[in-house]
């Protein structure tokens, strides 16, 4: 597979989201972790390659189905409580829930994100993150126990460079690897951008993001 580099519009929202991390206070909560590092830029050496068909927009979590641009952040409270953290405004917010649970068997720190202009004024779900830690990160909650049965269209922090191997052609031992699918424009002229972030150590996931975008 080729190279190739992030849309526009995915620059200009790692950029939105660095200005949103460097203007905030130094007493707030602020998004940390993986997801992060990938708004923030910090994945952006890795090489992206792309993935020739869309993954399913469709993560279960529990017995809720939730969807990238169509479930709100707060239709996930709901369901698994925590504190929906907000940051910025505008087209520049970034909120998130970010939940301490065993995800697969490893204790891991669980992102639900909205942010940029693909998240609307109801803060639509845009991505989701996860990283294995045995801490808690900064603002997160502990989740509840059906928070750790979910079910995702990607590999996740169980699998191994084998299975993005087999899901996407290509993969790293260790190390950053990027893959993003790119659709449209359609009929209506929306665009939809999927980017999958994975983060692996001696051929294991420990990091994953990947989220959804459409915009004209």
């Amino acid at each position: 597979m080729s190279a190739t580099r992030f849309p526009i519009i995915s620059v200009i929202t790692f950029i939105a989201s660095l200005l949103l991390f460097q203007q905030a206070r130094a007493d707030d909560v602020k998004l940390s972790g993986f997801p992060s590092l990938v708004l923030s830029g910090g994945a952006a050496k890795a090489t992206s390659h792309p993935i020739p068909r869309p993954f399913d927009n469709r993560v279960k979590a529990d017995t809720l189905d939730i969807g990238f641009g169509r479930t709100a952040l707060d239709e996930i409270q709901k369901q698994f409580g925590g504190e929906i953290r907000t940051r910025g405004a505008g087209t520049g917010a970034a909120s998130w829930l970010c939940f301490q649970v065993a995800l697969d068997g490893h204790a891991s720190n669980l992102w639900f994100i909205s942010n940029g202009e693909g998240s609307g004024s109801k803060r639509l779900l845009t991505m989701v993150a996860a990283e294995e830690s045995d801490t808690a990160r900064s603002g997160c909650s502990q989740g509840p126990e059906t928070l750790t049965v979910w079910m995702l269209p990607v590999p996740g922090l169980k699998d191994r460079e084998q299975d993005l191997q087999s899901a996407f052609g290509t993969s790293v031992k260790d190390g950053i690897i990027r893959y993003s699918n790119e659709a449209g424009p359609d009929n209506n002229g929306f665009t939809t951008l999927q980017a999958l972030v994975y983060r692996l150590e001696d051929g294991r996931i420990n990091a994953v993001s990947f989220g959804q975008i459409t915009t004209k």
